[in-house]
Formats: C-alpha cells, structure tokens, sequence
C-alpha cells in the first residue's frame, strides 16, 4: 500500500542549510527563556541494535518519535513524581501501515517481567545530550 501516509518513505534528507537553522532556533529559544546550554535537551541517542528491533516487527513501516517527559534525578535515574527534575524524553515505535503504534511484546524484547499491564514496551532511555553529546 504505498499511497498510505505511513510507508517506508516518508520523510527526507535536510541539507544542512535547513537542518543547522532548526538546531539554532531551538538553541536561541531555550537560552531565551534564560536556561544555559547544560540545562535542555538537545537531543537523545539511540543504538542501531534497538532501532533494528523495532523496524524487524511484522509489518513495521517506520519509527514513531513520541515526546515525554519523566521525573529524573541529576543523573538521569527515574525518581518518584515530584523528585528532581521534570526532563524531556523521547520514546520510539515501530508503526504499522495503517498508523498504528506496533510495541514489541515483553517476551521478545530480552527483559523478563519489564512490560506494562498488557506486557508490551517501547524503546526509551536513550542517551541525553547534554550528558552524552561526543566530540
């Protein structure tokens, strides 16, 4: 069904001319607000291994990217809510052609009793920058 919304090639590569203006007009936002550059989010790694898995589902035709946000304490842990800080966080889904969200069930995603009530998850916990920006 390729004239669906959700296939395989939906979205596209920014040149840098597009894609360096974004980063920089979430940048200037943020320090407006009077936040320095080690108080937000700039973004979230994720490994290949994780992403694969999501994408090898029976009838995954893409990622969805959900925004979040957690109780968190200064290193990132999950607290109680009301404890440390309120961060962003982002969750990925593999997502069907039809627009559907496909979680990978509790049994195969190598975490033992780790599912919600109905024993599915998602993939969180990536890595925040800053904290983890590399070189």
């Amino acid at each position: 069904m390729t004239d669906s919304v959700f296939n395989e090639q939906v979205g596209r590569f920014l040149n840098p001319k597009e894609s360096v203006p974004m980063k920089e007009t979430y940048r200037s936002a943020k320090l407006a607000c009077g936040l320095k550059e080690d108080e937000y989010t700039r973004s979230e790694f994720f490994g290949a291994a994780k992403i694969n898995q999501l994408l090898k589902q029976k009838g995954c035709v893409g990622i969805r990217v959900h925004y979040a946000k957690r109780w968190e304490d200064e290193n990132g842990k999950p607290t109680e809510p009301g404890k440390g800080q309120l961060k962003p966080r982002v969750l990925l889904t593999g997502v069907d052609e039809r627009g559907r969200d496909l979680p990978i069930p509790a049994s195969q995603s190598g975490l033992k009793d780790d599912g919600g009530d109905d024993g599915d998850m998602v993939v969180g916990d990536g890595r925040p920058c800053p904290q983890f920006c590399g070189n």
